[in-house]
């Protein structure tokens, strides 16, 4: 057996059934004695076990926590993109030739972004829309007005929101895994040291089987 390529579910397995047997059995306790392992020792490797089942719950709660704030941020910037869009190519019409208001407007802009430079750019966008006087007395004419633009400038406020959320879900998702990756290098060292002084206590002892050490 190769613990180390081991999956998780499985390390923990065989890490529960070594630990228990080397304590249910007495040859086997006295054995490891020499090398300084008793029941303190063992307990060690319990709580590292406890541990990394906390933090497997956790971290499974993390992950799709993680992506439900996902698909909320991609949902409510697909909604946004559907009026924001149209508003500004009206603005592009509106304002072509008035280098002030594109300007203002900032409709010189990439059209491939990042979510976040888009957003200042929208946010750009909605501020001086509505600031702008020569904006207010045009966009009018085209069906949008100062209520229209304030709604779609809250729903430019969910995104910014949804996108702050998943931003934090997958920071706290990051730090979990990163955590339970620490926990599984611990088990893996307190696991291949237990099994290392039970071959050095125990040689050819038939009673290895019962750890899962294969004898030969």
């Amino acid at each position: 057996m190769k613990f180390l390529k081991l999956k998780l579910d499985q390390k923990v397995g065989v890490s529960e059934i070594a630990i228990e047997n080397c304590r249910r059995s007495a040859p086997i306790m006295s054995g490891i004695a020499i090398y300084k392992y008793d029941e303190n020792r063992l307990t060690k490797g319990d709580e590292i076990i406890t541990r990394i089942k906390t933090l497997t719950l956790q971290w499974n709660a993390a992950q799709s926590q993680k992506l439900q704030a996902t698909l909320e941020l991609k949902n409510t910037a697909r909604d946004f993109k559907a009026v924001y869009y149209k508003t500004r190519r009206i603005a592009y019409l509106l304002f072509k030739n008035q280098e002030p208001q594109r300007r203002a407007l900032a409709l010189g802009g990439r059209k491939k972004q990042k979510l976040i430079q888009w957003l200042e750019e929208a946010s750009q966008f909605y501020t001086n829309a509505l600031a702008d006087p020569e904006a207010r007395r045009q966009f009018p004419g085209f069906g949008i007005t100062a209520k229209s633009l304030n709604d779609e400038k809250n729903l430019l406020s969910k995104v910014e929101k949804a996108m702050a959320n998943q931003e934090k879900k997958a920071a706290e998702a990051m730090e979990i895994t990163r955590l339970r990756k620490l926990a599984i290098k611990e088990l893996d060292q307190f696991m291949s040291e237990l099994f290392t002084i039970l071959r050095l206590a125990m040689g050819k002892s038939q009673l290895l089987e019962a750890v899962g050490i294969v004898v030969k």
